[in-house]
């Protein structure tokens, strides 16, 4: 037996643990900016995801901070034009979760999580050494839908880990060792024994 839920007839609270509690496990996009003053950014967002292949587009979608103005990765990516995705493995989950924290727009979220920005080939955006995977994205479009800012990059540029990738372009995940987001402080492994193929 099932027990229905109107979304219309229930309190925001309860929808927002509906909605992350059961749509999961969400991949990560760790996303690292700069803003027009030079200062750099780097957030995790689990909503977050790839819409497109060729060529390659993903998509964020963020909130307002909780004193209603715009997050910095939201007002950054809209100035600038450009972002970095950076893939959040098991080790790097420490740090990720510091880079979720609210700082000031003054604040280097690098020196904050001690992280290391490195130079892309086509963006000034920085991207995170210590991620096994980067990539280089240009701003495609931006939509609000209700009170989320929906952004679309698309990606220019790929840098991966020597060893992530064989010749046949297959992911070597017990080598990556990617985790997804579920709720609160969970997040879920994706690689070695969780790993399922059918």
């Amino acid at each position: 037996m099932k027990r229905s839920y109107h979304v219309n007839q229930i309190n925001e609270d309860f929808l927002y643990k509906l909605v992350l509690g059961l749509i999961v496990p969400r991949p990560i996009g760790w996303i690292s900016t700069v803003s027009k003053e030079g200062i750099y950014n780097i957030a995790p967002f689990s909503f977050f995801n790839a819409v497109c292949d060729e060529p390659p587009v993903f998509i964020i979608s963020a909130s307002d901070r909780d004193d209603g103005s715009m997050k910095d990765t939201v007002k950054n990516i809209l100035e600038t034009k450009e972002f970095a995705v950076n893939l959040v493995t098991e080790e790097l989950l420490l740090p990720m979760k510091k880079t979720g924290e609210e700082f000031p727009p003054h604040v280097d979220e690098f020196k904050e999580a001690g992280l290391t920005p490195s130079e892309g080939l086509n963006i000034k955006a920085p991207l995170i050494k210590e991620s096994p995977v980067n990539v280089e994205c240009k701003l495609l479009d931006y939509k609000k839908v209700y009170d989320m800012h929906i952004l679309f990059g698309e990606a220019i540029c790929f840098h991966i880990e020597n060893g992530i990738i064989d010749d046949k372009f297959r992911v070597d995940y017990n080598r990556l060792r990617p985790v997804g987001r579920l709720v609160g402080d969970l997040y879920v492994k994706v690689f070695g024994e969780s790993l399922i193929k059918i």
